[in-house]
């Protein structure tokens, strides 16, 4: 029998941070969002495998000197000179991520082996994706790979900076196809970057299948009570319309 804690038998969300933060951040600042979720999903936190030196936006000053270290995912073309990525080094990069992801889907249909258990069994897989700032441009990624993003049955995205980063070692000539899930996308309305999480929204995602929701915020994951509410009831109203599909 499972233990009243154990969550093993859920449906998973994995969730990727943002710029200059870190799973333990993201988990702190989606906590109002997931906490009414929780008997309906297990939340797979993910950090980014490369560090940085600075915080990204969003993150409280109050405890980022207590929480690093800071971490992103692998940059896209626009970003590579800025962070001193050379194009070998860029295409190395996305392998890395996209090897990351791979093995975290896998690992997360597989449950954990226990004392006394011969083999681990199965369980729910990964099935959305919830992401702030440069990781909802990965998560778009994510969707678009028709191997890693063959499971994904829907997306909460927040905040998104554009464009989505490619998870091939050579996006020259990759077909641009629209994401065909249901989607969540929150914006900020004084966030500086709102323009780019419209275009992740339009370029990418199938406009039939958008929810768009706004916030009187920045670059920021929702924090306020009402807000954060807002976004749990339509995550968990976008899964159940998922499962009436099925």
């Amino acid at each position: 029998m499972a233990a009243a804690n154990d969550d093993s038998h859920l449906p998973g969300i994995l969730c990727l941070h943002g710029y200059g933060t870190n799973a333990s951040i993201l988990r702190y600042q989606l906590r109002s969002i997931t906490a009414p979720l929780r008997g309906h999903f297990r939340f797979v936190f993910l950090d980014g495998p490369f560090e940085v030196v600075n915080p990204g936006p969003g993150v409280p000053a109050s405890f980022a000197a207590d929480a690093r270290p800071f971490r992103r995912w692998h940059s896209d073309k626009t970003l590579s000179s800025i962070f001193g990525v050379s194009p070998e080094t860029l295409r190395d990069e996305r392998l890395q991520v996209r090897a990351l992801l791979q093995d975290t889907l896998e690992r997360e249909k597989t449950t954990p082996s226990s004392p006394g258990q011969e083999e681990p069994g199965s369980r729910p897989g990964v099935i959305g994706v919830m992401a702030f700032s440069q990781g909802a441009g990965l998560a778009a990624a994510l969707c678009l790979d028709p191997e890693l993003g063959k499971d994904i049955k829907f997306a909460v995205i927040i905040c998104a900076l554009y464009p989505a980063v490619s998870l091939s070692e050579d996006d020259e000539n990759t077909e641009k196809n629209m994401i065909d899930i249901p989607s969540i996308h929150v914006q900020g309305t004084l966030d500086t970057w709102r323009g780019q999480g419209t275009k992740v929204l339009e370029e990418y995602f199938v406009r039939g299948k958008v929810k768009r929701i706004e916030f009187r915020m920045g670059h920021e994951v929702p924090g306020k009570p009402k807000d954060a509410g807002i976004v749990a009831d339509e995550t968990l109203a976008i899964w159940k319309g998922v499962q009436d599909g099925l």
